[in-house]
């Protein structure tokens, strides 16, 4: 027999080092972007449309530029105003500024009220069935820190960031005072497009199907995006990092991370969510999906339309329970969107629901039975304060912590109940069923029990309802 010589040896480490330095400099080359083939939006009769062009600095600090509305009166009232919901404001006081604003394109008032900086007026009549075109400038700085609306040296997450109309419900706008523990994507649909200009340095990923980028010649860059159906703007930017990205099925995924290895990572961890959630009968809702890696200051990540938000530290297992969680609330949260303030857990704890499902699926019975007792059922066995129950409203959560615990795994241990006596099959109906009946609505807790009641054969109101208030 040939001995193994050193010789030998060398020759096999000379190849390994080889490998090793074809495999990095795999993951560090620069990706060629890939965009999505699809018509280009624009204003129809069916929804609302949102023209945007902005550009923002190197040092991911400013963002300003023009925006424009294409809006139809279906209030069923004639109105004097339309508001527009400005949040950084209330995270930083004097973040966001409207001006220029113009209706038809006539000059009109604009201001902010003095009991709410996140809260913009724009004064004009407004017909029933009346379609205006409404612009205004704006101009953003980047609230510093940790957050849905936040910077660091590095990076920018900008969910819900520029400035969109209110929801229009029970016969006023909403203007309820912000909450950092509510989403800040609660709007009616509208289909965007935008226009973002950047140094060429600086990498940016939106909340929507990236169709084209121009270099403008001049160090700058501009990236077009578009997005239906979306709720909010949803955009993130890098000083330095990686983009990759991937095509599953007929979703474009794009993550944008620190390094090669954290974008490959979350790239691939996203599509495995998609494909569990389409496994078990759930269509993702958009053509694209964008994964950043951002503090949000939220356990479970953050989330805005077709755009979810992790810090990307948790290990393999659990990264894919985030993931697919995140991707569901795009159906159970955007798609169908929930009241932020009054009834949160209709979003998480739902998406919970579905990423235990898609658990038991993939790792068998017995590996759910011993996760679900161990990690999510003890949850409704702990004492809380009074009113921190599953259908609490936000005002009664001392932090985000401890609002995800009992959203995501107490709301999800009793939910799972009714799964557990009806059969997967018949639940997964009834979500189908609340899904399809809401879409690009706002879904409540009436149309859930509907739902369940119709699909299931039997009434769970009442079992709702003392879940709520358990």
């Amino acid at each position: 027999m040939k001995l193994f010589t050193r010789k030998n040896a060398l020759l096999l480490t000379a190849v390994i080092i080889l490998l090793a330095a074809a495999c990095a400099f795999a993951l560090s080359r620069e990706q060629k972007p890939l965009f999505v083939s699809e018509p280009a939006l624009a204003p129809s009769d069916e929804r609302d449309f949102m023209s945007v062009s902005v550009e923002a600095t190197g040092d991911l600090r400013t963002v300003k530029g023009s925006m424009c509305l294409t809006t139809t009166n279906r209030t069923g009232e004639d109105l004097s105003e339309i508001v527009l919901r400005a949040y950084p404001n209330a995270i930083q006081q004097g973040s966001v500024t409207l001006y220029g604003a113009t209706v038809n394109g006539e000059s009109v008032p604009v201001g902010m009220d003095s009991g709410d900086p996140s809260v913009w007026r724009i004064q004009t009549p407004w017909r029933v069935g009346e379609t205006l075109e409404i612009s205004w400038q704006a101009a953003l700085i980047v609230p510093r820190g940790e957050s849905v609306i936040g910077r660091t040296d590095e990076s920018a997450l900008l969910i819900g960031a520029l400035p969109l109309p209110a929801v229009w419900e029970n016969g006023a706008w909403r203007t309820d005072e912000y909450d950092e523990l509510a989403e800040t994507s609660y709007g009616q649909t509208v289909d965007i497009q935008m226009a973002l200009t950047v140094p060429k340095t600086v990498l940016a990923a939106f909340g929507g199907a990236w169709i084209d980028e121009q270099d403008n010649g001049d160090g700058t860059k501009t990236l077009t995006m578009q997005l239906s159906g979306a709720r909010e703007i949803a955009f993130a930017m890098r000083a330095e990092g990686e983009i990759r990205q991937t095509r599953a099925g007929d979703v474009l995924i794009t993550a944008l991370a620190e390094n090669a290895r954290t974008a490959s990572r979350l790239r691939e961890a996203a599509a495995d969510a998609l494909e569990a959630i389409e496994k078990l009968g759930f269509s993702y809702p958009f053509s694209s999906l964008t994964v950043v890696q951002a503090q949000t200051g939220r356990a479970d990540g953050a989330l805005g339309s077709a755009l979810v938000a992790v810090d990307a530290d948790a290990k393999a297992d659990e990264l894919l329970a985030q993931m697919t969680r995140l991707c569901a609330r795009q159906i159970f949260g955007v798609q169908v969107e929930n009241d932020p303030w009054n009834a949160p857990w209709l979003s998480e704890t739902l998406a919970s629901c579905v990423e235990l499902m898609a658990y038991r699926q993939r790792e068998g019975d017995a590996a759910y039975e011993k996760r679900f007792y161990d990690e999510i059922e003890i949850a409704t066995r702990l004492t809380r304060p009074h009113g921190v129950v599953i259908g609490a409203s936000t005002e009664h959560f001392g932090g985000d912590g401890e609002m995800t615990q009992v959203l995501r795994d107490a709301g999800a241990a009793n939910l799972m109940g009714i799964e557990q006596a009806v059969g997967q099959e018949a639940f997964i109906r009834a979500l189908q069923t609340y899904i399809a009946e809401n879409a690009g609505g706002i879904g409540s807790l009436e149309a859930l029990e509907s739902a369940l009641e119709r699909e299931t054969g039997s009434d769970w109101s009442g079992y709702l309802a003392d879940m709520l208030a358990s």
